[in-house]
Parts: structure tokens; C-alpha cells; sequence
């Protein structure tokens, strides 16, 4: 009898390690410890780790429970190596080319700069691994790839400009000096980098004058910063101008009222 209490006791204590290990609810529960991209990271495994135990697949139920549990105590939870799993010959070099361009985006701080979709991203990526190396489901192998090709894609795009570029002129006037040529050089620049699919010329004027002329001037303003912009390689099809005179100034003033800050172009990036 003693010997039987035993042995059940150890068969509870197994069983009770066996089901910590698929713990799912455990995993996404868990309040997290770590920084933003670990509570995404968090997420991202609990729920590889549910539709997983949805398919019966306990072990990799148990792998993804410990990674999103890691995630949460703010341990450094990591990719998938390429030699934790055995890839089939077919998917190997293409996952491992892959896992390069995540290692080099997280390297370069997409981690703190853009949380969920760094977290989508690595989860993607084990999640593409796990498929693949099961090779049993392509449309599952195929759905993992593209969520990681979104993500990276995303990281790998620079963020657009969160504040427009202004170009100031003087009274009356639409000619762009040299102040202005060097703010329209840092736009340019700035545009071969983001490659905006939308860019927004905005004309304004200040309250001296008669309102509808300065709805003229505002528009010229515009189209001489348009052209300037088409000069130094932007395709006017993608920019938009718009003309508001004095309806939207950047400093209140009474009507009549000269100010600098009032007489201005404002370029922004658009998606």
C-alpha cells in the first residue's frame, strides 16, 4: 500500500509538470515583467501555443508556452537557431536568408522602435520554421511566411517624418531664397529614402492683404515649392497641393497682422 501511494504521488507530480508545460492560458495570462516588444513577444508565442494544442501538436504547444512565459519574466527570448529544428533541404536556405534580415533589423533597434510588429515578426519567423519543418501543411507553411514577410517588410521601412518641413518667404512674395533651396534639399534627400507614395504642398499665407488674394498667393507658394521639389527628382504625380491663404495659421493673429511663421509652405509625407 505505501509502495502504490508512492508511485501514484509521482504519477501526479508528472502529470502536473506535463500540463505547466502546456500551460496556455498559464502564458497568456502571465503579467508581464519586460519591456513593450517582450509583452508583444508574449503574445505572439501564447498564441502559437493555442493553435498548436488546437492541433495536438504537444510539443511544439510546450515550446512556444515556455518561450511566451520566458517573454513575460523579460528574459531575452530569441528566434528559433537554425539548428533547433530539422529543416527540410527544400526550406533551408531561403529560412536562413531570413533569419538574417530579422537579426539585422532587431540589431538595429526594431525591437524599441516598433514593439508589435518586431514581436510579429520573430513570432512569424518561428512560427514559418516550426511549419516547415513539419512540411505536412503548405497553406499553414505559406500563411507563416507571408505574416514574417509583412512584418520585416514593415521594420525595414523607415518611418515617415513626424512633423512637416517648412519653407518660409517674405512679404508678398513666392520666391524661394536660400534658406528655403536648403530645406527643399533635406525634403529630397528625405524623400529617397522613405519614397512616400503621397506627398502634401501646403500654402499659406499671413493676414496682411486682402483674404482672396492671399488664397492666389498661398497657391503659388505651393506650386513654386512643386516645382522646386520636380527639379530635384520628386514626380509631380505624387505630390498634392493644397492652397489656404490665410484660413490655417501656424500664429494667431488679428486680420492685417504681419508675421513670418504665417508665410510658409508645409511638405509632408503621406502613406
Amino acid at each position: 500500500m505505501y509502495k502504490k501511494v508512492i508511485v501514484a504521488i509521482a504519477a501526479a507530480g508528472l502529470l502536473s509538470a506535463c500540463a505547466n508545460k502546456w500551460d496556455v492560458e498559464g502564458a497568456q495570462s502571465m503579467e508581464s515583467m519586460g519591456s513593450p516588444f517582450q509583452a508583444a513577444l508574449q503574445k505572439e508565442y501564447a498564441d502559437l501555443a493555442a493553435a498548436e494544442r488546437n492541433e495536438g501538436d504537444w510539443p511544439d504547444t510546450a515550446y512556444f508556452v515556455a518561450k511566451a512565459k520566458g517573454a513575460a519574466m523579460g528574459e531575452a527570448v530569441g528566434p528559433t537557431t537554425m539548428d533547433e529544428r530539422d529543416i527540410p533541404a527544400k526550406y533551408a536556405d531561403e529560412l536562413t536568408a531570413a533569419r538574417a534580415d530579422l537579426m539585422t533589423v532587431m540589431s538595429q533597434g526594431a525591437a524599441d522602435a516598433n514593439p508589435p510588429v518586431a514581436a510579429k515578426a520573430q513570432a512569424m519567423f518561428d512560427c514559418w520554421m516550426q511549419e516547415a519543418e513539419e512540411d505536412r501543411q503548405p497553406d499553414d507553411i505559406a500563411a507563416c511566411k507571408q505574416n514574417f514577410e509583412i512584418a520585416i517588410n514593415q521594420l525595414k521601412t523607415p518611418p515617415m517624418p513626424a512633423t512637416p518641413f517648412v519653407v518660409y518667404f517674405d512679404l508678398d512674395s513666392s520666391r524661394l531664397d536660400a534658406e528655403a533651396m536648403a530645406t527643399l534639399d533635406t525634403v529630397a534627400a528625405e524623400y529617397q529614402t522613405v519614397v512616400p507614395p503621397r506627398v502634401l504642398v501646403v500654402g499659406h499665407t499671413d493676414t496682411s492683404g486682402p483674404s482672396d488674394y492671399n488664397v492666389v498667393l498661398s497657391q503659388r507658394r505651393a506650386e513654386g515649392v512643386s516645382r522646386a521639389l520636380a527639379a530635384r527628382g520628386i514626380a509631380s504625380e505624387v505630390m498634392q497641393l493644397e492652397a489656404y491663404g490665410e484660413e490655417r495659421l501656424m500664429v494667431a493673429t488679428p486680420d492685417g497682422t504681419v508675421e513670418r511663421m504665417n508665410r510658409r509652405v508645409e511638405v509632408m509625407f503621406q502613406n
